[in-house]
């Protein structure tokens, strides 16, 4: 079997190495499609996918491109991890799958245009029962699996954080809305002695209107804290290194939490002035309004001035090995499914079959 990715942008590969993984592993063919446009011509990438005969990387530079490839490549999958191109076609024998790329608050997830494809794998019993709500008729098409981005992480291997070792203290805001514009100046007077990693999100760094997000990065790097550029697109070895998380509407928060360590929501949010007052409307659109309810996977912080009190008690709970509270747990199934790692062997059972 061959199989296809298209990785339309940078930070979608984390959801599709495993499964490039598994599939290698189960000796199918796998051609990786990575969109390597002006944004990212001067970004110096290294990608973490697997080399030799069974997989071969291809630098694309718009999706027109990238669809021209999969019809000339002609795989039995090509999978995607958003939607697909409007009056874009494939080769007749190609099937499509659908691995989402994140997970969380975004109304995003439910368009019914990503219902559009021959397979979507979900990740949790709760996105299923939603889509099927919304559109019955999808039901044959989906296969619940997960969240093939974690599986490198699990199953989770219990660990405390030792009273005398210096916490590290993971922020990866998202690029909109986000709370970066709004976090203190001097990061290191909010838990003296702790270690810092700012890993922003890739568009915060491309996009042009986010440049005041940028003077900010500059400033904290300036001041020694370890701020990642766009290369370091990965954010499941940071996790990994990480005591706490500190994000606000983000898939990250999830993806972390479900690793049974402590997450600071920041919930003061920069609002561009077209999402605030009588056009409060947009923000309410762009995020699910089921929000509220999964604050309680998290420790959160409503203003800047409140974080410091937030996060030493975070790190008390990390240190005490305190366990998550029943309704984390269930929350956590709620949003992300299974967390047995073998998320993407799944998915390569569902593409088999």
């Amino acid at each position: 079997m061959h199989v296809a990715f298209f990785a339309e942008q940078l930070y979608y590969l984390p959801q599709f190495a495993p499964v490039v993984r598994a599939l290698i592993a189960r000796g199918h063919r796998v051609t990786t499609l990575l969109r390597v446009d002006e944004k990212l011509r001067d970004v110096p990438l290294t990608v973490d996918l697997p080399k030799g005969d069974s997989h071969t990387l291809q630098r694309v530079d718009s999706p027109a491109q990238a669809y021209a490839a999969l019809r000339s490549l002609a795989p039995d999958w090509a999978v995607f991890g958003s939607f697909l191109a409007e009056g874009e076609t494939l080769a007749p024998n190609t099937r499509t799958a659908l691995v989402y790329h994140g997970i969380g608050v975004k109304n995003v997830l439910f368009d019914p245009r990503l219902n559009r494809f021959d397979l979507r794998c979900v990740e949790s019993q709760r996105v299923l029962d939603e889509l099927v709500t919304r559109q019955p008729g999808v039901r044959d098409r989906l296969a619940l699996v997960g969240f093939a981005k974690l599986d490198p992480l699990l199953p989770v291997q219990p660990t405390a954080l030792s009273g005398s070792a210096a916490p590290v203290l993971l922020y990866a805001p998202t690029f909109y809305p986000s709370s970066l514009e709004l976090m203190p100046e001097d990061l290191q007077r909010l838990v003296p002695g702790a270690h810092w990693i700012v890993k922003p999100h890739f568009f915060s760094w491309v996009v042009p209107q986010y440049a005041k997000q940028r003077e900010r990065m500059k400033r904290w790097a300036d001041a020694g804290i370890e701020v990642l550029g766009p290369e370091h697109y990965d954010l499941v070895p940071l996790m990994a290194r990480a005591d706490v998380l500190v994000s606000d509407a983000s898939s990250a928060l999830f993806e972390f939490a479900a690793l049974n360590k402590p997450v600071v929501w920041c919930r003061f949010l920069k609002l561009r002035w077209s999402y605030r007052g009588v056009f409060a409307w947009r923000y309410k659109q762009r995020i699910d309004p089921n929000t509220p309810r999964y604050e309680a996977v998290a420790y959160g912080a409503d203003k800047p001035a409140g974080l410091a009190g937030v996060l030493q008690q975070a790190l008390a709970d990390r240190r005490s090995g305190k366990p998550p509270s029943a309704e984390r747990e269930a929350l956590i199934e709620h949003l992300i499914g299974p967390r047995d790692g073998l998320t993407s062997q799944r998915i390569v059972d569902a593409l088999e079959k």
